[in-house]
């Protein structure tokens, strides 16, 4: 019979993949440690910031206590943050793309893949920390650099893929080149992959267990001063008293957040907790220049609260005397819930 002497095609790979136990440079062994050492430590950062994001942990929810924060007042970090707070559905999504990142880098068939996704996810990230000054940038630059080393050595296979070219085998990341410890640790990596999956995320939901407290009370909202016993200051630059008031509805610890607008201009904020008719009220310095996220509290007010009618509240205590009624303008952002249907445009 006639044989077939044809080339064989241009476009097809005559290398053969190498399989665990067989000879390999010890700098080849090295690298691919190397390799091990920058995936799992990359799995385990976005594992931690996948969870937190899932679980509603790193951003928060929207809340009401912010009702009063005027846009320009924002650090570009509190903008972004209230953005992603107020749509759970963005924050749990990039939360998921991490977590199934970490999930892929942790199996080595496809750590390549893993490295891919973690790459767009953390250039994402760092585009956002970049443009809305987070201070964590270079953290997320060097995510990001990690998931595109994770992928380098499939770049010549992704390439041929791109290029319609037959692409022959993928090369395995193989940091144990010995077959002896390769037989347990083929199934050990992915025993170890599944357990910190798991693990993690159920340590996060345990924290999280019965979500997030939320307080329902007839304080709870934006209010406006509708009534105040003070006489108002001769120049209204020196008018401290309040003008609006808004009271978180999330609470941590049994604390919930609290805005103040003074009639002066002047944004304060603080956390307050309720106690049958008793209102303690905790005070951050008055928001000025650049103020970081952790700091002291000013002062502490105790204040009683009654409500007189009409969805009003009276506040009393510590020389104040007024009476507060619900303010629809300051929570519209809130109230105006999600439409389907198409709608004149409401863009205020």
């Amino acid at each position: 019979m006639p044989v077939d002497t044809a080339p064989a095609a241009e476009n097809t790979p005559t290398r053969t993949p190498r399989q665990p136990g067989g000879e390999q440079p010890p700098l080849v062994t090295a690298g691919w440690m190397l390799h091990w050492l920058v995936r799992m430590q990359l799995a385990l950062a976005l594992l931690v910031y996948g969870w937190s994001k899932v679980f509603l942990m790193q951003m928060g929810r929207a809340d009401l206590g912010d009702a009063l924060v005027q846009f320009g007042e924002m650090s570009p970090m509190g903008l972004l943050w209230r953005f992603m707070a107020f749509s759970p559905a963005v924050q749990v999504l990039s939360g998921l793309a991490e977590v199934v990142a970490a999930g892929l880098l942790l199996l080595r068939r496809t750590a390549w893949l893993g490295g891919l996704l973690a790459f767009a996810s953390m250039a994402v990230v760092f585009l956002l920390n970049l443009t809305f000054d987070v201070p964590v940038k270079q953290l997320a630059l060097y995510l990001c650099l990690c998931g595109a080393v994770v992928a380098a050595p499939s770049a010549p296979y992704l390439w041929r893929v791109l290029r319609g070219r037959a692409t022959g085998p993928r090369p395995l990341p193989t940091a144990v080149p010995w077959p002896s410890v390769h037989a347990v640790t083929r199934w050990l990596g992915l025993a170890v992959a599944v357990g910190a999956l798991v693990v993690s995320g159920t340590g996060f939901a345990v924290v999280m267990r019965g979500g997030i407290p939320v307080t329902s009370s007839p304080l709870t909202g934006a209010h406006r001063v509708v009534q105040d016993s003070a006489e108002p200051a001769a120049q209204l630059s020196q008018d401290t008293r309040w003008q609006q008031v808004a009271f978180g509805q999330y609470a941590q610890d049994g604390w919930s957040r609290i805005g103040i607008r003074y009639a002066d201009g002047r944004y304060q904020e603080g956390t307050y907790r309720l106690e049958g008719e008793r209102l303690t009220v905790r005070l951050y310095p008055v928001r000025e220049g650049s103020q970081g996220l952790v700091r002291d509290h000013e002062r502490t007010l105790q204040l009683g609260w009654q409500e007189v009618g009409d969805g009003r509240v009276r506040l009393s205590g510590e020389g104040l005397d007024l009476t507060i009624a619900p303010d629809a303008e300051a929570t519209y952002l809130f109230d105006r819930g999600f439409r389907w249907a198409p709608s004149t445009p409401i863009n205020r």
